[in-house]
């Protein structure tokens, strides 16, 4: 149950004049949806990630939108006055800091889609409350209904 990004994933562009490193990670606008379709299923006929999206608001689109990431992420590693240039150092850090707004970025969608989930099984808990009152409350006039044609064992 993990998404894995790697440096074989990044591009780098190195500019030793300057001294600076930047790491480009593309390609991850559905990153969050691939990894909760592939990971949450709770069996081959019922998808969760399907039946929250179509039952919270009425909307797909509007959890859909927020759930999608920004399809590029940047890290940019430069040189201090009395640094030393290493490209394999500036690599690094270049790739550590893209690959740390990526994650950044991707938790917060889950974030979002737990409380989506939260406020969907919420609310189905209230449904299903409620049913329970109406029909503790439908059996009770039940019985006083037939009490009422049959009479009460003291009569």
């Amino acid at each position: 149950m993990r998404f894995n990004v790697t440096v074989d994933d990044a591009k780098f562009f190195i500019d030793e004049e300057k001294k600076t490193v930047v790491c480009v990670i593309e390609g991850t606008r559905n990153l969050f949806w691939d990894f909760v379709s592939t990971n949450f299923r709770i069996s081959p006929d019922c998808d969760e990630s399907y039946n929250c999206f179509n039952h919270i608001n009425g909307c797909a689109s509007i959890l859909d939108a927020k759930m999608l990431m920004p399809n590029r992420f940047v890290g940019i590693a430069k040189c201090g006055e009395n640094d030393v240039w290493d490209e394999d150092i500036g690599r690094t850090i270049a790739f550590s800091r893209a690959k740390n707004n990526l994650i950044t970025s991707f938790f917060k969608r889950a974030q979002t889609y737990v409380n989506y989930l939260d406020k969907w099984l919420n609310e189905a808990i209230d449904t299903l409350n409620k049913l329970g009152e109406k029909l503790t409350e439908n059996s009770k006039k039940r019985e006083e209904y037939i009490a009422s044609l049959v009479g009460t064992p003291e009569e």
